[in-house]
């Protein structure tokens, strides 16, 4: 008898006995910046983009390599940035590869849209495309791509006025900041190393501090070094605003590797 499991009888257990569990949690993500070149310069970066010196590509052989640290639906959701992700050279291969490589529940891109129509039939992958207007930056751009009428199309406008202040420091006196924020259940790929969380990366740019200390190395031992690490200094002095009265259960924190 043949006992190996296909992909099909994953995915099928996944949507009928592990997604019901999955009703009253928190999702996971799992994003990965593919480039961290952009063809915008947007000052209030998360990404902190236009101050990073070295910035690096990850060709698909890499993301292919560090693919095999992860086990199949680890993540509920895989986001695939940047950069700009789709000034990737091998954006179309990833994306069609992308659910061999990392199979989740969902897959979300995020993007400023303005090499997007280049790949208008490569982006079926994606359950969810944010995309996102700076105003006099990308306003051609973001109208052109609306009359697609793409049906996963999520549409962001943001107004200068109304982002956040990301050289602001909201929890210099706050404690259990990490363990209390929203941020938490989203790990971030940069340059072969995983990050605790999607703002760490900007942050050690912007503050100058070693990247070392908020992430770890992507191999067999990465979920329990990721655990390790010393974050309370730099979640005092991050921007985005945490509530420290909020609780998030023991088996929450499990899930998103903090305890």
């Amino acid at each position: 008898m043949n006992w190996s499991i296909s992909k099909q009888a994953i995915k099928y257990y996944y949507r009928t006995i592990i997604q019901k569990k999955k009703l009253y949690r928190n999702p996971t993500y799992l994003e990965i910046a593919i480039t961290d070149f952009c063809n915008l310069t947007c000052s209030l970066c998360s990404q902190a983009t236009p101050l990073q010196n070295d910035k690096k590509t990850m060709s698909f052989n890499e993301i292919e390599r560090i693919s095999k640290f992860f086990k199949p639906y680890e993540f509920d959701r895989i986001k695939i940035s940047g950069g700009e992700p789709t000034l990737h050279p091998e954006f179309a291969k990833i994306s069609r590869h992308l659910n061999n490589l990392f199979p989740a529940e969902k897959y979300i891109l995020a993007t400023n849209g303005k090499k997007l129509k280049k790949y208008i039939n490569d982006v079926d992958i994606y359950d969810v495309i944010d995309l996102t207007n700076y105003p006099g930056l990308n306003d051609n751009t973001y109208q052109e791509l609306l009359e697609f009428d793409l049906p996963y199309l999520n549409q962001t406008k943001e107004e200068y006025a109304e982002l956040d202040d990301v050289n602001l420091k909201n929890n210099t006196h706050k404690k259990n900041i990490y363990k209390s924020c929203s941020f938490t259940f989203t790990k971030k790929i940069v340059q072969s190393r995983i990050y605790a969380c999607c703002i760490s990366f900007g942050q050690s740019i912007r503050q100058n501090f070693d990247r070392n200390e908020v992430s770890v190395p992507i191999d067999k031992n990465w979920r329990e070094n990721i655990r390790k690490l010393e974050l309370e200094s730099h979640c005092r002095n991050c921007w985005v605003k945490v509530n420290t009265s909020k609780f998030i259960p023991k088996k929450e924190l499990k899930r998103a590797y903090v305890i």
